[in-house]
């Protein structure tokens, strides 16, 4: 599927933008960036760039050919790694955070001249004063992509994590899990909106009022679940000391959504069904997910 096809998808669902790479987009000449920011205008949409961990140089290239296409926000993350597990592939996590902040100096002056936005995403590994921080040394031009569930991959509860945030929200990955205790924690199993652990009305309701501007996007979860291993030693060796009184509203969050242990978690990839399964699951799910979006939230999606 390229860029064509997923702007034709969310066209057809109604949605006013879309985010994506900038490979997925055949033509990546000046004049081609044209042609498509004319295309994803003329479908009454805005498009977004996304960009992996973010590298100076990748950013200097792309932004520039974004901006052609109208983007205005663009999201980046800071590290490849999930489920909130720092210590087993960054041994200093200070140190990573102080070549991202090196990294965001870089692009400033870039941010600056197109007048775009670089929103940082919370992708399983930073916690909402990490993004803070991260804020605070990049200026006006960077803010946050909040993905809205991931904050349980680093021990935060939800909405407390998008109130910290709060105006700093420039993008938003409207995504959704359902909760699984382990031994070692919990699961997060992929579920479609409204169908999972967030209260989207309070959620949304919230970005409406602090951040209005905000581009949402909806995405749903990854085909594998995702571990977070809160209650082993070593999963926390990545994260400063905290006040146990601080988690008391995560413990509580996954005691009113956690599923029974016998509830079943696994999605048709993980159980090696057929390619024809597996789209027909995410299809369906994705249909669910707009029908709700449109049906229970239709006051706030539609503005």
């Amino acid at each position: 599927m390229t860029g064509l096809d997923l702007v034709d998808l969310a066209a057809s669902y109604g949605m006013t933008s879309v985010e994506f790479p900038l490979r997925m987009i055949p033509d990546h000449t000046e004049a081609g960036m044209d042609r498509f920011g004319e295309l994803v205008k003329s479908k009454g949409m805005v498009f977004a760039l996304d960009l992996p961990v973010l590298d100076v140089a990748q950013a200097q290239h792309e932004l520039p050919l974004a901006k052609r296409a109208g983007a205005k926000v663009v999201r980046c993350m800071v590290s490849p790694f999930l489920e909130g597990a720092r210590s087993k592939f960054i041994p200093d996590w200070n140190a990573h955070m102080r070549d991202m902040i090196a990294k965001l100096w870089a692009v400033k002056p870039l941010l600056d001249e197109l007048d775009m936005l670089l929103a940082v995403e919370n992708h399983q590994d930073v916690t909402s004063e990490d993004l803070l921080v991260l804020c605070q040394a990049g200026g006006s031009h960077v803010g946050v992509t909040l993905d809205v569930v991931n904050p349980l991959a680093v021990g935060q509860e939800p909405f407390e994590f998008a109130e910290r945030i709060g105006p700093h929200i420039f993008n938003i990955h409207i995504k959704d899990y359902s909760i699984h205790r382990t031994d070692s924690g919990y699961q997060l199993a992929r579920a479609g909106i409204g169908d999972g652990v967030i209260d989207w009305r309070r959620l949304l309701t919230h970005v409406r009022t602090v951040a209005p501007n905000a581009l949402w996007h909806v995405e749903l979860a990854a085909l594998n679940v995702r571990h977070i291993r809160l209650y082993e030693d070593q999963w926390w060796h990545g994260y400063p000391p905290r006040d146990v009184r601080d988690t008391l509203s995560l413990w509580r969050y996954i005691e009113q959504h956690a599923k029974p242990t016998n509830a079943p978690w696994q999605t048709p990839w993980e159980q090696n069904a057929s390619a024809d399964e597996c789209e027909s699951y995410e299809r369906n799910q994705l249909d669910r997910t707009v029908v709700y979006l449109k049906d229970e939230l239709a006051d706030l999606v539609s503005k």
